[in-house]
């Protein structure tokens, strides 16, 4: 993966985004954008509502130290000519969608929580644009 930018989010955390494409024939890749966003497990995000029958000790067992928001965006068989304009074209809209989620108070407690059932239920999350969480 090729870093691509950094972003500072309003909640403090920081979004790295990556080029992840590869070429697949002779002139045709596939073009492959990457979000992450780094969580340190922290009890502040807990504080103002712990889940019910919950501890923060609990879920910190469970997923650990910190877990990692990942999303990423996919198109097949693009023409190296159009490679550059559809990897603008998908971080432009990722970005203009999903900045004001990443961004809020509740991001953090929201991802840490989902990766938590995640464990629990003992299966890899499986979320719209390939979105997953991971331990480190």
């Amino acid at each position: 993966m090729r870093p691509i930018d950094t972003i500072k989010l309003e909640n403090g955390l920081i979004l790295k985004l990556y080029d992840s494409s590869r070429r697949v024939a002779r002139d045709r890749w596939l073009v492959c954008f990457v979000a992450l966003v780094d969580i340190q497990v922290k009890p502040e995000y807990f504080e103002s509502e712990e889940p019910p029958d919950i501890s923060f000790d609990d879920i910190r067992s469970v997923v650990g130290q910190k877990v990692t928001y990942r999303h990423e965006k996919t198109r097949n068989f693009v023409a190296e000519t159009e490679r550059e304009e559809v990897f603008k074209g998908l971080k432009k809209r990722y970005l203009k969608t999903a900045l004001t989620y990443l961004s809020s108070a509740n991001f953090p407690r929201k991802a840490i929580l989902s990766r938590h059932q995640d464990i629990l239920a003992g299966s890899k999350p499986l979320r719209v644009y390939r979105r997953t969480f991971s331990k480190p």
